[in-house]
């Protein structure tokens, strides 16, 4: 399998997730930020221009990360990406629904206001975006675990992309909460992810 990347974007969840699992095959990685995202190339892979993209074996393209996290589940299930029982699946498919929904109403505006309107309103923009966000970080804070995961006794495809919404937090100046940085520090210290996380330029 083949999965493409962009260092220190939203594909970051995907890309902990392909890691954690020992996912047979390779991780590619892109520079959206250079435009790479729309070359004729990248386009054949994936018409949307983004990333993560998922080639399985047969050649078939997943793209969406709650998509991509499905096939890295059902592709390498010895990993119980998204958890061992029905319930915890269901779980598991809440959070990344959720955070994709999440993402792109409250963190995309803050990082990039001028995509969102014009020059006169980017301020106002990122601030009612901020505190969105902030917003968001005290609902995921909220309702995990003092210690141990999200979903299940193991982590999983959850704990990744709650993970890197404590990444975003970080980038923003904002406060994931007690319960999100923990979560983020067990999931980053574990040594599967070790190759993964220096590869992305952060610390354990």
């Amino acid at each position: 399998m083949i999965l493409w990347v962009s260092a220190r974007t939203s594909s970051l969840a995907c890309r902990l997730a392909f890691a954690l699992a020992g996912t047979p095959g390779e991780v590619r990685e892109i520079s959206l930020r250079a435009g790479e995202g729309r070359t004729p190339e990248f386009l054949a892979i994936n018409p949307k221009g983004q990333v993560p993209v998922l080639q399985v074996a047969d050649g078939t393209v997943v793209t969406e990360t709650p998509a991509i996290m499905l096939a890295l589940s059902d592709s390498v299930p010895e990993a119980a990406l998204l958890g061992a029982t029905a319930p915890q699946r269901w779980a598991s498919m809440e959070w990344l629904a959720w955070l994709s929904f999440t993402l792109p109403g409250a963190f995309q505006p803050a990082f990039a206001p001028q995509r969102f309107g014009p020059p006169p309103a980017e301020s106002a923009i990122r601030e009612a975006a901020l505190k969105r966000a902030q917003a968001a970080l005290d609902f995921a804070a909220a309702r995990l675990p003092a210690d141990g995961w999200a979903v299940g006794e193991a982590p999983g495809a959850a704990d990744c992309a709650l993970a890197m919404l404590a990444v975003f937090a970080g980038f923003l100046n904002l406060d994931p909460g007690e319960r999100l940085h923990a979560l983020r520090g067990r999931l980053f210290a574990l040594p599967a992810l070790h190759a993964t996380l220096q590869a992305e330029g952060f610390a354990a």
